[in-house]
């Protein structure tokens, strides 16, 4: 009788949402395909989350298919989709119709947590050392642990120790802008279904603003954020609270007619001042590209290719990365060089295409003058079709190494659906 193959021992570093999607991921249908065994790696040492709400669009199809949509139903706001309006100066632009949900990041990362098996996750390790083998990647943990694994996936955020370590040293660029955030468990919000962006100006300056509500019941927050440009490099980091007098005195001075803006100051528990950050382009994902090493590091998420939040992708993106990986790692027809490759070959060039759009979209936020008279009618139509497409993607329609139907195919079946003979 011949004997088990032996499984493929996979080391993902952070419990962001994409490093857990990618364990959950990986668990499914383990009874098929090439075994995995998943083991991932925190170095908080009890669970943390840094941020507030999450618009869920692609990241809402992933769940659904790794059988979490009624967790997910449980915490989101709007499962079945949400409309933004769009304003300038008081009066409504547009709208775009969202087929997704929004949900704290708090609550989505405990959906995650407790879809796992308990002894997937280690709390408490801090990565210090990574070395690179022919055969294998050696981790050591700050707590005096070591482990092995035959592919390290580092989905340890924008500052990632891994990339730092074997991708070269670099540092996350700040775009120009910052973000003021509220966050209310208080509702002050009249209508949770629908979230708003007005633009205004003030003394000469473009102003973005955006109120919408994530989850519900108990667990409903309303947000409130203003977008605008900064000279100062302001922190990424979540930790920096701001006191709310100075949220308070911004709103008054450019908005002070804004329908919920100053209900929000006064609601809000918390209010952050958060610098925005994005990944400088990176050649390769893979570690094999460089110094002969073997290629059994790759990049996930916000380690690969982070990005302002302007259209809402951050997530979205992580998740889509895990969840096309975890298809090929599972695929034991594909060997792990090409699967790696296969799965930068998918992913790469769509989300960098999303980072720069995303920059692009706080530039028309926080646009003034001329720009703002353009933006508000022409820039605004031609973003509302980039985001319609994005939104729309379903990232579970195809496998990654089907090949992509061309334009003449898709337009032959459409042409076909609407001559042939309806069926009764």
């Amino acid at each position: 009788m011949a004997s088990e193959a032996k499984a493929m021992k996979v080391a993902i570093i952070g419990a962001g949402l994409g490093g857990l999607t990618l364990a959950k991921a990986l668990g499914e249908g383990a009874d098929t395909g090439r075994k995995v065994e998943v083991c991932l790696y925190e170095a908080w040492d009890e669970w943390k989350v840094r941020g507030g709400a999450i618009g869920l669009a692609a990241g809402k199809r992933i769940l659904e298919k790794l059988g979490l949509k009624g967790q997910l139903a449980a915490v989101a706001n709007q499962i079945n989709g949400f409309q933004v309006n769009f304003h300038a100066n008081g009066s409504k632009l547009n709208s775009l119709s969202v087929p997704g949900c929004t949900v704290m990041r708090t609550d989505l990362q405990k959906v995650l947590v407790e879809s796992l098996p308990s002894n997937v996750i280690k709390l408490g390790h801090k990565l210090v050392e990574i070395v690179e083998g022919e055969d294998e990647v050696m981790l050591e943990f700050e707590n005096g642990a070591r482990d092995s694994a035959h592919l390290v996936v580092a989905s340890d955020g924008i500052h990632s120790f891994v990339r730092q370590k074997l991708f070269g040293a670099d540092q996350p660029e700040f775009t120009g802008f910052r973000v003021l955030y509220s966050v209310s468990s208080k509702a002050y919000r009249p209508d949770p279904t629908v979230a708003h962006i007005h633009w205004k100006e003030s003394d000469g300056a473009g102003y973005g603003f955006l109120d919408l509500t994530a989850g519900q019941g108990a667990g409903r927050h309303d947000i409130c954020v203003i977008i605008l440009r900064s000279e100062e490099q302001v922190t990424d980091k979540w930790e920096s609270t701001m006191v709310k007098d100075r949220l308070r005195t911004l709103a008054q001075h450019v908005a002070p007619d804004h329908p919920v803006l100053l209900k929000a100051v006064e609601s809000s528990e918390v209010c952050f001042d958060w610098g925005i950050y994005r990944q400088p382009l990176r050649s390769t994902w893979i570690s094999g590209g460089r110094a002969g090493r073997a290629g059994r590091v790759v990049l996930l998420g916000d380690a690969a290719h982070a990005t302002a939040p302007f259209m809402g992708q951050g997530a979205n993106m992580a998740m889509h990365d895990a969840y096309t990986l975890a298809q090929i790692l599972r695929n034991e027809e594909i060997s792990l060089s090409e699967g790696l490759h296969l799965y930068e070959s998918s992913r790469k060039a769509s989300c960098e295409s999303i980072v720069s759009k995303s920059s692009m979209v706080g530039e028309m936020h926080t646009a003034s003058g001329l720009k703002a008279v353009l933006r508000n009618n022409l820039l605004c139509w031609l973003l509302l079709g980039d985001m319609r497409r994005v939104v729309s993607a379903d990232p579970t329609a195809r496998k990654p190494w089907d090949k992509e139907e061309s334009f003449l195919q898709r337009l032959g079946k459409q042409v076909h659906s609407i001559c042939s003979p309806s069926k009764v």
